[in-house]
C-alpha cells in the first residue's frame, strides 16, 4: 500500500496524483509504468510514471478518468493508501 500524497484536477476527467513510493521512484526508468488496484480482486490499471523525485520519495502519474475503475481511482484523497503492484 502507497499513500496519495496529492490529488489534483488539472481538466475534466483528468488528474495528476502523487504517490509516496520510495523504492520505484528510486528504480524507475523511462517508460515504466505502475499496475494500480484500490483493493484485491479490484481491476488492475496500468498507468505510465510520468515523473519521480527519488529524493522526496514520489512518483507521479497522470490519470484520465474514463472508465468505472480509474474514476474509483481519481476518487481517491490525498492522504489515503493505494494498492500498487510494479510492472
Amino acid at each position: 500500500m502507497f499513500n496519495v500524497i496529492s490529488n489534483e484536477i488539472l481538466a475534466e476527467n483528468l488528474h495528476k496524483m502523487v504517490v509516496a513510493a520510495p523504492r520505484i521512484a528510486r528504480a524507475r526508468k523511462p517508460g515504466q509504468f505502475v499496475m494500480v488496484r484500490l483493493a484485491e480482486g479490484e481491476e488492475r490499471i496500468p498507468l505510465t510514471i510520468s515523473d519521480a523525485d527519488p529524493a522526496a520519495g514520489t512518483i507521479t502519474l497522470f490519470i484520465q478518468a474514463i472508465g468505472s475503475s480509474t474514476r474509483k481511482i481519481v476518487a481517491t484523497e490525498a492522504g489515503t493508501q493505494q494498492r500498487l503492484t510494479t510492472t
